[in-house]
C-alpha cells in the first residue's frame, strides 16, 4: 500500500485543482455581470429620460409590441396598455422620427388610442394571419434529417448574395418582445481562418473554411435582472434559424461553440470591432461539402427520453 506520505502531495494536488476550477467560474461569471451590468436596459420601473441609443430602441420596441401582442387577442381589454401608452409618449420624442421602430410605435400607439376609444383592431398593426392551402411541408424529414455538421469543404467560394438571403430568412426568428438585437459577422477565406483561431475546436479543419460567421446580440436589449439569459435564449433561437436558412439554400455548415476565457473573448471583439455590450453567442463554419465528405455520425436521442409528459 502506498504509504499516507506518497498519498498526501497526491490529494493535496487534486484540492488546488479544484480550487483553481471554482475560481475560473467565479471569474468568468463576475466578468458575464459585469458587461451585463453596464450594458443592461432598466426594468420598466425604473424607466426615465435618460434612455438613449439601443437601450431606447429597445424600450420603444418592447412597448409597441405589447400593443400588437394585446390587439391580437381573441378579445382584447378595453382599455389596456395605459402604462404602455404613458410612456410611448414620453420616450417617443426622445427618438430619431425617421428611425422605423420610432414609426412602428407611433402606428401602433395610434391603434391603441383608437382601440380605447371604442374602434376596432388596426388591420395594419394585427392582421389576420393568411395561411396556404396546406402550410406544412410535404416531407418534414428530407429537410430535417439531411442537415448535418460538415467539417470538410470544398474550394468554392461562398456567394455573399446567398449569406444575404439566408439572414433574411433567419430575421423570421422570434425574439423577446420583437427585439431583435441579434448581430452577424461575415469573414471570407483567409480572414474567415484568422477569425477562426479564436474559437478552440475548429482547429482540425480551420484552414479550408471559406467562410465564417459571428453571431452576437447586443445586451443592450435586454432589461433588468430577469432577462439576464435571454440574450443567449434569442441568440440561440436565431443562430439556428441561420443555419436552417443556410441547408435550405444549399449551403453546408457546422455550428461552433465559443467556450472561450472571457480574455479571448475581448480579443475576438477587438478583432471584429465589435462593442463592448455584444455578447458573442458562437461562431458557424459556411461552405460546400466536398464532393465524398463524411459526416459525424452523431446518434439521436429516441424520442420517448426527451418526452417527459405526453
Amino acid at each position: 500500500m502506498p504509504s499516507l506520505n506518497k498519498l498526501a502531495p497526491r490529494a493535496l494536488r487534486r484540492f488546488i485543482k479544484r480550487v483553481k476550477i471554482h475560481q475560473d467560474v467565479r471569474r468568468e461569471f463576475a466578468a458575464d455581470r459585469r458587461r451585463y451590468a453596464a450594458s443592461m436596459l432598466p426594468d420598466d420601473r425604473a424607466i426615465g429620460l435618460s434612455l438613449s441609443g439601443m437601450n431606447l430602441e429597445a424600450q420603444i420596441t418592447k412597448d409597441y409590441h405589447r400593443i400588437e401582442k394585446g390587439l391580437a387577442l381573441k378579445e382584447p381589454r378595453r382599455p389596456f396598455g395605459l402604462e404602455v401608452q404613458k410612456r410611448l409618449e414620453r420616450l417617443l420624442p426622445m427618438a430619431d422620427p425617421t428611425a422605423p421602430y420610432v414609426q412602428h410605435a407611433q402606428s401602433a400607439l395610434a391603434a391603441l388610442q383608437e382601440w380605447n376609444a371604442g374602434g376596432g383592431v388596426a388591420e395594419e398593426i394585427s392582421p389576420v394571419r393568411q395561411l396556404a392551402n396546406d402550410p406544412a411541408l410535404p416531407d418534414p424529414a428530407s429537410f430535417f434529417g439531411t442537415r448535418h455538421s460538415v467539417r470538410d469543404f470544398s474550394t468554392r467560394a461562398v456567394e455573399p448574395d446567398v449569406l444575404e438571403r439566408a439572414v433574411a430568412l433567419a430575421l423570421n426568428s422570434p425574439s423577446v418582445c420583437n427585439r431583435q438585437s441579434w448581430r452577424i459577422y461575415f469573414r471570407h477565406g483567409e480572414e474567415a481562418r484568422q477569425t477562426l483561431t479564436f474559437q478552440n475546436g475548429s482547429a482540425g479543419f480551420r484552414d479550408i473554411v471559406p467562410a465564417v460567421a459571428v453571431i452576437s446580440v447586443d445586451a443592450r436589449a435586454f432589461a433588468g435582472a430577469k432577462e439576464r439569459n435571454q440574450g443567449w435564449i434569442d441568440g440561440g433561437i436565431f443562430a439556428m434559424s441561420f443555419v436552417w436558412a443556410l441547408h435550405a439554400l444549399g449551403l453546408d455548415s457546422c455550428m461552433l461553440n465559443m467556450s472561450v476565457p472571457t480574455p479571448k473573448a475581448e480579443a475576438l471583439r477587438r478583432h471584429l470591432n465589435a462593442e463592448d455590450s455584444e455578447l458573442i453567442i458562437m461562431m458557424v463554419a459556411i461552405g460546400y461539402g466536398r464532393g465524398g465528405h463524411r459526416r459525424a455520425r452523431s446518434p439521436r436521442r429516441e424520442v420517448s427520453t426527451v418526452i417527459v409528459d405526453h
